[in-house]
């Protein structure tokens, strides 16, 4: 029987994305994601190669990668049946398409179907949760406009959609993302409604939005919050994630800085989330 080796490969938020890049570049696109780990299998003739190759790229440090031997299997249904839907409070759940007919039984329920591919998003990631969790704590359906800045899989704009903003703007600077997000968006009936293109923030073009949501890392929201605040309007609403326990003063600082007042923030993990009003 042939024999497969597991690779694990832990990540953070910051080097999520050229972790699956790299693999995707080598033919892995079978992935699994577990907590913060990576997982793949490849033929174990292959490993050396594979394992020369990840700890040459740079792109993670060799005491986060772990190995170990493996009969083959069905690997891509065993990949499949280990993919659960998520339950965001009683008002969502992210599930992947396989997962159709299991989540059928929950009604009244937002539902967003999302088969996890290369871009960062399938809800699974607590940087995600924190933010839809706030999403259903504190948008009342009265928003009109709103952009997601590093949409990712787009399921902030698609669930913002379906809590009741007419329209928006899903922008992200991976050409991979943006060509999912399209799937996604088309998936779930959003697409009419969002404006999707491959841009940094400081290219939109629109302004006046009523909600921002921004799913990245620490830095980048940093760097790009005059174009936040620029396009959001008084009293508009943001939320953020990506962001450690550990930066939460900095974060609060400089909202506090650009006039924001911070109305809540969650924890979960190693990350927040952060609900702040535009004064």
């Amino acid at each position: 029987m042939k024999r497969l080796t597991e690779i694990s490969v832990r990540f953070t938020k910051s080097d999520y994305d050229n972790i699956c890049s790299f693999l995707y570049i080598q033919g892995i696109n079978t992935i699994l994601e577990q907590d913060d780990m990576l997982i793949f299998y490849i033929p174990e003739i292959l490993y050396p190669e594979i394992i020369k190759l990840l700890k040459a790229s740079g792109v993670v440090r060799q005491d986060r990668i772990n190995s170990k031997a493996f009969v083959n299997k069905n690997w891509n249904f065993e990949w499949e049946k280990s993919i659960e839907p998520v339950f965001i409070k009683d008002k969502i759940i992210i599930y992947p398409s396989w997962k159709k007919n299991e989540i059928s039984k929950y009604r009244n329920r937002i539902k967003i179907q999302i088969d996890p591919k290369m871009s960062f998003g399938t809800g699974h990631n607590e940087t995600t949760q924190l933010i839809l969790e706030l999403m259903c704590d504190y948008l009342t359906g009265r928003e009109k406009y709103f952009l997601d800045f590093g949409c990712g899989t787009g399921v902030l704009a698609i669930a913002a959609v379906k809590l009741g903003i007419p329209k928006g703007v899903a922008i992200d600077t991976d050409a991979d993302s943006i060509e999912n997000a399209g799937e996604y968006l088309k998936e779930n009936k959003a697409f009419s409604k969002i404006k999707l293109y491959k841009s940094s923030i400081e290219s939109v073009k629109e302004k006046n939005f009523d909600v921002i949501f921004a799913n990245i890392i620490s830095s980048v929201i940093k760097e790009s919050m005059p174009d936040i605040i620029s396009r959001l309007k008084k009293n508009g609403k943001l939320f953020l994630s990506g962001i450690l326990i550990e930066e939460e003063s900095q974060i609060k600082a400089l909202l506090k800085k650009f006039g924001f007042s911070v109305v809540e923030i969650k924890h979960k993990a190693e990350w927040i989330g952060v609900f702040a009003g535009k004064n």
